[in-house]
């Protein structure tokens, strides 16, 4: 959210310097004369005149000022709850499946079209890649599929789809060099002519690997979650997962940040009271993105993968958990200060 805020910002800015009005400027016809005035001799007893004084009051066009009041309030209220604790609804697709891969519907002649299925985005080593191809309106024929490394533009497998009129669908088996970003690519033939479509994937052996979920326990107004990892490579670790109810309602996003050698490691999740809406669990534990940050520029992200799927933590009692309220620090009161002004609030 406050990546969203600092890019809005910078477009309404933006916005602002470009739409303010500027001064004419008036450009002569014709070259102007140039008359020098005389010059004029001032009694040695005059006192210099003292420089005016000019007061300018700059204001804020009103469609400029109503953004920067959505952007103040939306900030507000995002101060309210830690940034390692958000609140999580159904309505956050994005958040609930973090790794899912979104079809993209290829229109081809005719109104008939063609689209690429992956199971997810992101594949971990030993995993194998099933592709499948979507075609409507259109009879296709010699489908094949090829996977090629970004890095050399080399193919790394290829195979035949096979299926119904319909769906066409192969499997890649995993290769143990595999390592980075993909292209997918489907070559078909439909009425005379050759058709190529492509879509990207991720493709890495983890770096680390979480084993398990410790007993939560309690330190003021947050509850705290130790998972356990497997660390294959040291680093500095980001662990992002969603914390559910028993019956899987959505309760919160949570984030942990580590330091971990190799061996074995451990991130703390932080749930804060209020986002745990007065659920006192059980809970489930899900949805894992593990990362291994970059330690350098240029250094990609390397991911990490868990041994289950989601763990299951046990009850625990809120009243364990203080009321404090959630305290932002300095630079963030600053920036909402900033945002007020200039919402002329």
């Amino acid at each position: 959210m406050k990546k969203w805020l600092l890019l809005s910002l910078s477009a309404v800015l933006a916005g602002l310097w470009f739409f303010w009005p500027q001064p004419a400027t008036v450009v002569p016809k014709t070259a102007p004369k140039i008359i020098t005035p005389p010059e004029v001799v001032e009694p040695a007893n005059t006192p210099a005149a003292k420089p005016q004084q000019i007061n300018v009051t700059e204001k804020i066009p009103q469609p400029v000022s109503e953004s920067f009041k959505l952007l103040a309030s939306a900030y507000a209220t995002e101060l309210e709850l830690p940034p390692y604790s958000r609140p999580l609804s159904a309505d956050d697709e994005h958040l609930l499946a973090p790794n899912r891969y979104i079809p993209q519907t290829v229109p081809l002649e005719g109104g008939a079209s063609a689209t690429i299925v992956l199971p997810k985005f992101r594949f971990s080593y030993p995993e194998d890649i099933p592709v499948t191809l979507q075609v409507s309106g259109i009879q296709v024929l010699d489908v094949s599929v090829a996977l090629s490394a970004e890095s050399s533009n080399t193919v790394v497998a290829t195979d035949e789809l096979r299926g119904t009129a319909a769906n066409w669908s192969a499997t890649l088996d995993a290769q143990d060099d595999w390592n980075g970003a993909f292209e997918i690519i489907v070559n078909f033939s439909a009425n005379g002519q050759q058709q190529v479509l492509k879509t990207g994937i991720e493709y890495s052996h983890p770096v680390a690997t979480i084993t398990g979920v410790g007993d939560s326990h309690a330190v003021g107004s947050d509850m705290l979650i130790p998972v356990k990892v497997t660390v294959h490579q040291a680093g500095y670790y980001r662990l992002r997962a969603n914390l559910f109810t028993e019956q899987r309602q959505p309760l919160a996003l949570l984030t942990g940040n580590a330091k971990l050698s190799e061996g074995q490691g451990e991130i703390t999740l932080r749930a804060f009271k209020a986002v745990l809406q007065q659920q006192s669990g059980p809970y489930i534990l899900g949805t894992f993105v593990l990362e291994k940050r970059p330690a350098v520029p240029g250094e990609l992200t390397q991911y990490g993968d868990s041994e289950k799927a989601e763990y299951k933590l046990d009850y625990f009692a809120l009243s364990q958990l203080t009321d404090e309220p959630w305290q932002p620090d300095a630079e963030e009161l600053q920036r909402l200060q900033f945002l007020q002004q200039m919402a002329g609030q």
